[in-house]
């Protein structure tokens, strides 16, 4: 009897909640359509055998949405696949129905401003409390970075042009350090700036490294660190290994030691004077108190001592000159008193050599620029000195800070030159003169040995001279005797006269 009344009582209770049109289970007064009330799982779906198992749970501290049994929850719509899993590891995908990691997506993510303007972005709190302490999102309309709670935004990439800057949030290099302080720093590989001062790295068929300040190399720090170029022991502060060779108008042909079998000796029998290796050019002074010169016997093929008479001969003949440089710039109205590599290569060649060096035969700022086909057309109020064959020129722009160098492209006149220079910005360029593939230097040291030779020539004959004197003088003191012994009375005819005798 007792479990009819139950089941009556049920059904009776059942019947009242559908005429009142909200259907409850564990209430009688069921909120929506359809109400579960219960202190744990509450609707369950499961599997026909009953393996697998979907529900809710419902407690005074939470509901939640789970599968009872060790599944994954997936998520999906319109009847498909899932598009969403929650694995039993707490692993979520979107788009992966195996999440590797806590969030594992497989697309794009689009995060976008909130509607209070608040930008789109990631928080990154600190571990011990909930205290934020980085955000990643955007800056601005172009850029986007990490912001520090202690240090602003410390890292950004412009999304326009790719740069990065850290400690900026408007790079003008690809990867930038700070504020660019002066004009003209922007555009480099690298750049590192305090807003006064810059240092920038850039890289085209050379290497750039140009600053507003001094550069000082301190290797190890300490002052007594070494350089090397082209070499990873350097020997003393500063070491330079290896030379550039620049090949002669004839076309001769330049030493090579990968080369050797047209060679005897060391020499190049097509090129009998080669072009020597140059490992350090500079254009004005070399300040030291001592240079230091290759001179041992053991790396020389030593034919003879030289000609002394023939050297003194040289030296009498090569003529020292009274000039000043064309290049007023750098050496002003300076007199100096040396030799000519031209005069010097007549009567002694041996010092002389030829190299790749612009001449400031133009040496005057264009009267007017004009962007032309083939390149930019330069103008000059007086000839342009430039001659038929020249190939290069070595200009200043106005808004450059050093020399470059330009191709010619063509001579229209002798007061017109079109070269070739990407995106002159300049209002006027000063051309210092064209490149030549013969310019003279004079190995002075070579000067030097030379004079000493033709010294020692000059000792030795004075030295044959003061011999001669020497026994010259001897003579003449025994001539000088034996006149004096001449003029001296013998006793005899003293005597005589004494005497009256004639």
């Amino acid at each position: 009897m007792k479990k009819l009344s139950a089941i009556f009582t049920g059904i009776l209770y059942f019947s009242l909640q559908v005429f009142s049109q909200n259907v409850g289970i564990g209430t009688t007064t069921p909120s929506e359509l359809f109400t579960v009330k219960t202190n744990g799982k509450g609707i369950t779906q499961e599997s026909p055998d009953g393996s697998v198992k979907v529900g809710f749970y419902t407690s005074n501290l939470g509901a939640y949405l789970q599968t009872n049994t060790n599944h994954p929850l997936n998520f999906a719509t319109n009847n498909g696949f899932p598009q969403m899993t929650l694995t039993q590891n707490g692993n979520f995908g979107i788009g992966v129905s195996a999440p590797a990691f806590l969030v594992d997506v497989a697309g794009r993510i689009r995060l976008q401003n909130q509607a209070d303007g608040n930008s789109a972005g990631i928080w990154f709190n600190n571990p011990a409390n909930t205290s934020a302490i980085a955000f990643m999102g955007i800056a601005d309309a172009t850029t986007m970075g990490f912001y520090g709670n202690g240090a602003g935004w410390g890292l950004a990439m412009n999304t326009n042009t790719g740069n990065i800057g850290i400690k900026t949030l408007a790079p003008i290099n690809k990867l930038q350090i700070g504020s660019m302080g002066p004009a003209g720093f922007n555009g480099n590989d690298f750049a590192i700036g305090n807003g006064t001062n810059a240092l920038v790295i850039n890289q085209g068929n050379t290497t750039l490294l140009a600053s507003t300040t001094d550069i000082v190399l301190m290797p190890r720090n300490n002052g007594s660190g070494r350089v090397g170029i082209n070499t990873n022991s350097p020997r003393a502060p500063l070491d330079v290994v290896s030379s550039s060779n620049t090949t002669l108008p004839n076309g001769q042909i330049v030493y090579s030691y990968l080369n050797q079998g047209s060679f005897q000796n060391g020499i190049n029998q097509a090129n009998s004077n080669p072009v020597p290796g140059v490992s350090i050019v500079t254009d004005g002074r070399v300040l030291s108190t001592e240079f230091d010169a290759y001179s041992d016997k053991r790396i020389k093929n030593i034919t003879g001592i030289s000609t002394s008479a023939t050297d003194l001969k040289i030296i009498n003949t090569l003529q020292i000159t009274d000039y000043t440089m064309k290049d007023k710039v750098q050496y002003g109205n300076r007199s100096y008193k040396k030799v000519i590599a031209q005069e010097v290569e007549k009567v002694y060649p041996q010092v002389v050599s030829k190299h790749t060096d612009f001449i400031p035969n133009v040496y005057q700022a264009t009267a007017k620029i004009e962007k032309v086909t083939s390149g930019y057309l330069l103008s000059f109020t007086s000839k342009h000195n430039i001659s038929k064959g020249g190939k290069k020129l070595r200009v200043l722009l106005s808004d450059e800070d050093g020399m470059q160098a330009a191709n010619i492209v063509s001579i229209p006149s002798d007061t017109e030159v079109v070269i070739d220079v990407a995106g002159i910005k300049a209002d006027k360029i000063f051309v210092y003169g064209e490149e030549v593939d013969d310019f003279r230097t004079v190995d002075y040291e070579g000067l030097t040995t030379l004079n000493i030779s033709a010294t020692q020539e000059l000792s030795r004959q004075l030295k044959k001279q003061q011999q001669q004197i020497n026994i010259q003088q001897q003579q003449i003191l025994l001539l000088a005797n034996e006149i004096k012994s001449l003029k001296r009375p013998t006793n005899k005819l003293t005597s005589a006269k004494q005497n009256g005798i004639n």
